[in-house]
């Protein structure tokens, strides 16, 4: 089946297919869109991104992320860029897997704070707030056993090589699986992950690790040099506001918080973890996103595997 014929046979899936809740495909381009449901009934958007070359007899890597309907077409068009010549980038090939949700143009943060969290967090930022928390189990079904088994199934990928993408609290998500499943991914990208939420529960999991992880861990972690103050253009409604900013940002501690998750890291599993660490100087929350990419697909899809 060419790939053109797996692409259409989206939009025909019987009814009673257990594939069948992925719902009005869209195409555009080398992209497309549709609708899968998981089994708690939450329904997802979900955006497929597939390269412009010609499969390899292998497949091509998969690499999934999160937060698409904002980050999706940003990850696409870095990953285009740089694989328009692997020799000379170090990156290779991928289809792009975007996690999102329906009716969303951006951010959807009741979603997204259900999906990526286990439980509640004390952050104060958070108190009165009326999102729901604690949906990660359900989420992390969804990913393994309905979006996975329609990926393989119809599109060229290599499944041994699958990657997850995160920012901020999906940067959380990403930590935690890394983990507590080493095998689900063979590469974590986790940027800003916010480890605050729930830092000791974070580092329970490598307090109480097994003697090895089941699968070596390949960890990329990246933050700005700008997140633990506010940078110097930024600046909020009143000076008040930027010193409750600066607090916040000093209270999370983004910048300690991944050095010594790097430090306990390398101590847990010596032997069994490959983590780079990058701190990129003048970037801050938002912008360390864009500016860490390259080097993170490069870490994640090296143009030397085969």
């Amino acid at each position: 089946m060419t790939l053109n014929e797996r692409i259409s046979s989206l939009t025909q899936m019987p009814e009673g297919d257990v594939k069948s809740s992925a719902a009005s495909p869209s195409r555009q381009g080398h992209c497309l869109r549709f609708r899968l449901h998981s089994d708690a009934n939450l329904e997802y958007e979900i955006f497929v991104s597939i390269p412009r070359q010609a499969a390899p007899s292998e497949g091509f890597p998969v690499l999934y992320m999160l937060d698409a309907n904002a980050d999706f077409a940003l990850v696409v068009q870095v990953l285009e860029r740089l694989t328009r010549r692997p020799e000379a980038t170090g990156v290779e090939p991928a289809i792009i897997v975007g996690i999102g949700y329906p009716e969303t143009e951006d951010y959807n943060q009741e979603r997204r704070h259900l999906d990526f969290t286990a439980g509640t967090t004390d952050d104060a930022f958070y108190e009165g707030t009326s999102f729901t928390f604690g949906g990660q189990e359900a989420f992390v079904a969804f990913i393994r056993d309905r979006l996975k088994p329609v990926i393989r199934s119809y599109f060229p990928v290599r499944s041994e090589y699958e990657t997850i993408l995160g920012h901020s609290l999906g940067g959380y998500f990403v930590v935690e699986q890394a983990m507590t499943r080493p095998k689900l991914f063979s590469s974590y990208i986790a940027v800003s992950p916010s480890i605050w939420w729930d830092s000791e529960r974070i580092f329970s999991h490598l307090a109480n690790r097994p003697a090895s992880p089941q699968r070596p861990i390949r960890l990329f972690l990246a933050a700005g040099g700008w997140e633990t103050e506010p940078a110097p253009w930024q600046r909020l409604e009143t000076p008040e506001r930027t010193r409750e900013h600066a607090r916040l940002r000093q209270r999370r501690r983004m910048n300690g918080n991944i050095d010594l998750l790097s430090e306990c890291c390398r101590k847990a599993y010596p032997d069994s973890v490959t983590l780079r660490t990058e701190r990129i100087a003048d970037e801050d929350h938002s912008s360390i996103y864009v500016a860490c990419l390259p080097r993170a697909l490069r870490f994640a899809l090296p143009a030397s595997v085969k």
